[in-house]
């Protein structure tokens, strides 16, 4: 053992020995690297039976694979419950495996499901990677496209999707992308994410991007009438067309989206498509700075409102105000998705 290690178990044990339960716990991962499972035992033992629940998983998981201890699947499923009640994510993943095996407890689909699905909401990928393979082709749930679309889509949100996590799992991303047009306007909007993004599991293409997002618009998304409105003022994936893509923002922003009111103002302001006009500039931007925008955007916002209130009479003020008072009573309440 090198001196660094020594030195690391020597604090671990001190405060230990003190009575801290997350030392113990790391302390019996060390004795477990060692090789030395009868302290590790020891330690998470003591950390277990004061409730620790990182403790009791691995506790838990020494009786499920027989390490340090005889092999206990009924013991490993105890301590792994105590964990799960507790939000646990591991020690639900790991009870819900129990369940559908009949591993140390009765075999039970559904309640292997349930614990399965406790930490899937809880943001766990490999929760929502089994989810999406039990209901995509397995034999203890009958398949269900929409369910697999569903807990697939978790798992490869566009904002957290790497190549390397799409290398991992290219024969399952490859399922989802086939499948996903069975999903709703978010997951179809998350399809059209992942052809955008240059970071993202697959070859970046905005042809096929605004397809997906053609699609969640017409399942009533308004994030993606808002990107598409972008697609066609960049010329992304579609020839730059300026008059489409206010048309596109417009229709967003009659569904409340702050975004969309953002870049109908600054078309305005940057005359694409449409005259340099003040008065519709300041509507636009007053009606989305009546909802919290990016730190970006809300900045912009409120520098040219600053300046517009100098150039614009101060009637002329008062009759916006009224006519954003009057969209803000008559329209969906003011939004900006940020997913």
């Amino acid at each position: 053992m090198n001196v660094f290690k020594m030195l690391k178990v020597r604090l671990l044990r001190r405060q230990a020995e003190q009575g801290d339960v997350e030392a113990m716990t790391c302390l019996g991962v060390e004795y477990l690297d060692q090789k030395n499972y009868e302290e590790a035992i020891r330690w998470w033992r003591k950390a277990a039976e004061q409730n620790f629940p990182g403790a009791q998983v691995m506790l838990g998981a020494a009786f499920d694979y027989g390490n340090g201890v005889k092999q206990d699947k009924g013991e490993a499923v105890r301590w792994y419950r105590m964990a799960a009640d507790q939000g646990d994510i591991t020690a639900q993943s790991a009870l819900g495996s129990n369940y559908l095996l009949g591993e140390g407890v009765a075999k039970d689909i559904s309640e292997g499901i349930r614990w399965h699905q406790k930490a899937a909401e809880q943001g766990d990928r490999s929760a929502q990677m089994l989810l999406g393979g039990l209901y995509a082709n397995s034999d203890f749930v009958p398949n269900d496209k929409v369910e697999a679309v569903r807990w697939y889509s978790s798992a490869f949100k566009a904002s957290s999707l790497t190549r390397s996590l799409a290398k991992e799992n290219a024969v399952e991303l490859k399922w989802f992308l086939w499948a996903a047009e069975e999903g709703d306007g978010d997951v179809l909007l998350n399809v059209g994410n992942i052809y955008s993004s240059s970071g993202g599991g697959v070859p970046q293409n905005d042809a096929e991007a605004l397809r997906w997002y053609r699609m969640a618009a017409d399942k009533g998304n308004e994030e993606a009438l808002c990107l598409i409105g972008h697609m066609y003022e960049n010329g992304k994936g579609v020839p730059q067309d300026y008059a489409e893509a206010m048309r596109w923002y417009r229709t967003a922003a009659e569904k409340g989206n702050a975004g969309a009111m953002f870049n109908i103002g600054m078309m305005y302001n940057r005359s694409e498509g449409v005259p340099i006009d003040p008065h519709e500039l300041y509507f636009w931007f007053y009606l989305c700075s009546t909802y919290p925008l990016p730190q970006s955007q809300a900045s912009h916002v409120t520098k040219s409102l600053e300046v517009l209130t100098t150039k614009i009479a101060a009637g002329s003020i008062v009759e916006i105000r009224a006519r954003a008072k009057q969209w803000i009573e008559t329209h969906p309440k003011i939004h900006f998705r940020n997913d």
